[in-house]
């Protein structure tokens, strides 16, 4: 007799028994309405083809140049990687790190984690690796910003084309298409690997039910919260990059960055770098604090609400590195010795920290401790309940 499934939600703390789900299903937990699991039509092996697909695209994408750009005779072109370098070598070790980490090493980790997991459920075996590398692959989903950077690519072309001539490369390209791969595997969670296996009928390990929410989140998180609102004033006040041309020099920050965009008529391209470097900030800052200032005073109302909002928090999150990814695609690209020169700012420095300092707090965080305090504990919902499964559409 096959022994029955745990099902834990996340973000209510709610225990249920497994169900199985056709294809296009998936369960909802009925406490929170938060999905706990869906039923994809990929099998092991199709989604191990577009891991391989995806490995190669990620490893032409930064082989081959994002764009190259023409300027008095001289051409300059740059790779992601070539960015990186010249962000270190223009004295900002830290924001190359943290852009190599989030654009280049982290994505590529995520690909072999896969490749690992996916290449012996495929041949119908199970690792011995199999519990540590979904652990890893949990950690580094959330920092994977291959799309990030793809439209951070886009809005560099726009801010260079009127400066000079200038030509996509085989890299942009690339790039889209490893967005898109990338976009694909955030439906790989470690949740839906484990179960994957188990459905194969492999002997997989499944985790009892995760430990009550500890209060020591909320100090944590606040620590954090406030640590990335005080860094987002100078963020915002220095220059993120300097220009220096033989017509003059300027400095530009954030918010002046959007204006010169309106003024050069992208105002779609203003709008996406406003919402993404000034909005989104302020905004997960201000909701992450509300979120936790209703836990701390422990207030029961809008439970569901709050839940959804958190999972908004955390899903807007690394689209704040959008300007830091222009910045350094901006200085690889405009090196031209005296015609023309870019040099990244302090406030790409202090704006990378906002970034990470808000995805940790909201990381930090546990939602369940709400729920919990609120008097909805685990066994409110008996094991032997199901959850229901609900067809898309």
């Amino acid at each position: 007799m096959t022994q029955p499934v745990s099902l834990n939600c996340d973000c209510c703390g709610a225990h249920y028994q497994r169900v199985a789900l056709e294809p296009g299903q998936w369960a909802r937990c009925v406490r929170c309405n938060e999905t706990l699991e869906s039923a994809g039509l990929f099998t092991p092996q199709a989604w191990l083809a577009s891991v391989l697909a995806a490995l190669i695209t990620f490893l032409l994408a930064n082989g081959f140049a994002v764009a190259t750009l023409s300027f008095q005779g001289s051409a300059q072109s740059s790779t992601f990687l070539g960015a990186v370098a010249a962000t270190w070598h223009a004295g900002y070790g830290l924001v190359a790190v943290l852009t190599a980490l989030v654009g280049f090493v982290l994505p590529l980790l995520m690909l072999i984690l896969l490749l690992l997991l996916l290449a012996p459920l495929a041949a119908g075996r199970l690792p011995g690796y199999f519990d540590l590398a979904l652990k890893v692959l949990g950690l580094v989903r959330p920092w994977c910003m291959v799309p990030v950077f793809l439209v951070g690519a886009l809005v560099s072309i726009v801010k260079l084309i009127d400066l000079a001539s200038l030509v996509v490369g085989i890299g942009l390209y690339a790039t889209a298409v490893s967005a898109v791969f990338f976009t694909v595997f955030s439906r790989l969670s470690p949740e839906r690997l484990r179960f994957m296996a188990l459905d194969a009928g492999l002997p997989v390990h499944m985790p009892g039910a995760r430990r009550a929410p500890s209060p020591a989140c909320l100090p944590r998180a606040w620590a954090l919260l406030l640590s990335a609102a005080i860094l987002y004033i100078p963020a915002n006040a220095l220059p993120v990059m300097s220009i220096q041309a033989i017509n003059g020099n300027s400095a530009h920050t954030i918010l002046g960055g959007v204006i010169e965009l309106a003024r050069l008529g992208s105002w779609e391209i203003a709008a996406v770098v406003f919402i993404a470097s000034v909005f989104v900030p302020i905004f997960k800052i201000l909701l992450l604090g509300l979120l936790l200032w209703q836990t701390q005073r422990r207030i029961e109302t809008g439970l569901r609400r709050r839940t959804r909002l958190f999972r908004l928090v955390e899903a807007i999150g690394p689209w704040s590195m959008l300007d830091v990814f222009v910045v350094i695609l901006l200085v690889a690209l405009g090196q031209f010795g005296n015609l023309l020169s870019i040099e990244p700012g302090g406030g790409a420095v202090a704006f990378g920290a906002v970034v990470v300092l808000t995805m940790v707090a909201a990381h930090s965080f546990d939602p369940r401790l709400a729920w919990r305090w609120a008097g909805h504990r685990r066994r409110t919902h008996d094991v032997s309940r199901q959850a229901q499964p609900v067809t898309q559409g």
